[in-house]
């Protein structure tokens, strides 16, 4: 275990939670919010009170999991055969998420977009409120621009050696949390947070989501390379643009990646 008992009550004391938060991951069958859907979720639960519950499930999805995806986390689809789909376990979830704050890393572009949409596929509406979530990447960005695994060194001062689990990424994230509370009392303040959340909302490169600005360079807000820029994955992974480029992406963002590859990209200005 990553973040002790005491670090989440650390965790609570300084958010001075009125309401539950619940900090989560999940892994998915591809990286598409209206279409793929959940195969594994994790989360920790902490209560205002200081009570702490957790767990993980994986579910079957009844849809491939694309190859893509499966490199990324792991599961692979005889992994997940037999499994319980989310609608079966649905109305639990909805007893941990609904009401809450939410915390996470990149959960405000992929994670709670994605959980919504498995709501909204069994009839039970998860609008979870902007002003109530606490995105760790985010903050970080903000602060220091880096992936989870150099949040993670920057701020706890330790290597990331956890293979790619939802579990652990979440455990990873709230002791990444405490540190950030700790070092940014800023943060404790949630019209703070919901400020700087906006500010990164308005550096969207385009409507899908997929890319962002920072320092004048175009960045990844999503997969395995989020927070990595695109140039540089244009050279170092090449075949993941690729793939994107035959993929069911919006054609804005193929027409950005199309650019990044040809290092033709411009910064967009955003009209006021």
């Amino acid at each position: 275990m990553f973040i002790t008992t005491n670090q989440f009550k650390k965790l609570n004391k300084l958010l001075k939670l009125n309401k539950p938060m619940v900090i989560f991951d999940i892994e998915t069958t591809g990286l598409q919010i209206f279409k793929d859907k959940i195969v594994e979720l994790a989360y920790i639960k902490i209560f205002a009170d200081g009570r702490i519950k957790k767990d993980e499930m994986i579910f079957n999805p009844q849809m491939l999991i694309s190859p893509e995806a499966t490199a990324i986390h792991g599961l692979k689809n005889k992994d997940v055969c037999g499994k319980p789909t989310f609608r079966k376990k649905a109305q639990e979830l909805w007893q941990v998420f609904n009401d809450c704050y939410y915390g996470g890393f990149n959960i405000i572009n992929f994670d709670l977009p994605i959980l919504r949409r498995e709501f909204i596929r069994v009839g039970m509406d998860f609008n979870f409120k902007a002003s109530r979530v606490i995105d760790s990447r985010v903050i970080y960005q903000y602060m220091v621009p880096r992936s989870l695994s150099a949040t993670y060194r920057y701020y706890c001062g330790k290597k990331f050696k956890q293979d790619h689990a939802a579990l652990g990424d979440a455990e990873i994230t709230a002791e990444i949390l405490v540190k950030q509370l700790e070092k940014y009392s800023e943060i404790r303040d949630w019209k703070f947070v919901n400020k700087i959340h906006q500010l990164t909302e308005e550096a969207r490169i385009d409507s899908s989501r997929k890319f962002y600005w920072e320092n004048g360079k175009a960045y990844f807000a999503f997969s395995e390379y989020r927070g990595i820029a695109l140039a540089e994955v244009a050279k170092t992974h090449p075949k993941f643009l690729q793939w994107m480029l035959k993929s069911d992406f919006s054609s804005e963002a193929k027409s950005i990646v199309k650019k990044a590859v040809k290092g033709a990209l411009k910064p967009v200005k955003k009209n006021n």
